[in-house]
């Protein structure tokens, strides 16, 4: 059996890594329904999805009880491309 040590090392503090914790948005809340009933009335549909990441502070916001949304019309084969578009057609 060979053993070994891995040691993994972040390269910011507790706290500041705190600033990045992940977030789940409340999708019964009255901003969801809001936001889906008028993205609905304006594009004909709405169809909510979710990809992963991390907004500084937005965690800790929601924490406090602000009611929360993300919301973006980018498309997903672009996503953090160089050449990154919308389109709200």
């Amino acid at each position: 059996i060979k053993r070994g040590v891995i040691e993994l090392e972040w390269g910011a503090s507790l706290k500041d890594c705190r600033h990045m914790e992940g977030i789940a948005c409340d999708l019964s809340s009255v901003g969801f329904k809001a936001l889906c009933d008028a993205t609905a009335a304006v594009k004909g549909k709405a169809a909510p999805y979710s990809i992963t990441g991390s907004l500084p502070l937005v965690r800790e916001m929601q924490k406090e009880g602000f009611d929360l949304q993300i919301t973006g019309f980018g498309l997903s084969k672009t996503y953090h491309a160089d050449n990154e578009y919308v389109l709200l057609s």
